[in-house]
């Protein structure tokens, strides 16, 4: 089996019936297996000390299957995964396991190449950044404040009423002269 990212690397297995791995570029082959194996997998023998720098395309099956096809992980520094859809296999650049299995994404990998965990990590993703936007813009104080405000208003059986009254209370400041 030949390293889809070097593509001359021959991936070497470190134990019996354990994951394959390049010498080269750190990546791991992960041959389609049990949920429960996974937790098995080792994270202090896979190097992660270097990001990889190969990610920007998907490479061919080491077990031959063909082309592999790719899924986002859109978590802190996005990566691409690359799977096959013959074997069931995935390929792992250096350090992808570990940010995969730090964010315990390890126990359903499959759910990673679906089109709604892919519309929900954008949906995350656009949140967080909506929300930072605006607490750079407003300052941390008024932030928090309009943050707390609006959890203690969620619930509220008049919520509309409080948000006419507070937008009332912005846009009329000659309301209190």
């Amino acid at each position: 089996m030949k390293c889809p990212k070097c593509k001359t690397a021959v991936l070497k297995k470190s134990a019996y019936n354990s994951q394959y791995f390049c010498d080269q570029c750190k990546g791991m082959w992960l041959v389609k297996m049990k949920s429960s194996s996974l937790t098995d997998i080792s994270i202090e023998t896979i190097d992660n000390d270097t990001v990889a720098d190969n990610d920007s395309k998907t490479g061919l099956c080491p077990s031959g299957h063909g082309l592999m096809i790719r899924a986002k992980v859109d978590i802190d520094e996005p990566f691409y995964l690359e799977r096959c859809t013959a074997c069931g296999g995935i390929w792992f650049d250096n350090g992808e396991w570990l940010r995969i299995a730090e964010n315990n994404l390890s126990d359903n990998l499959s759910i990673i190449w679906s089109k709604s965990w892919q519309r929900n990590q954008s949906r995350i993703k656009n949140r967080n950044s909506f929300l930072e936007t605006n607490k750079k813009l407003l300052g941390e104080q008024v932030f928090r404040e309009v943050m707390e405000l609006s959890e203690t208003l969620k619930n509220h059986s008049e919520k509309d009423r409080a948000i006419a009254l507070l937008q009332q209370e912005i846009l009329h400041e000659d309301a209190h002269s």
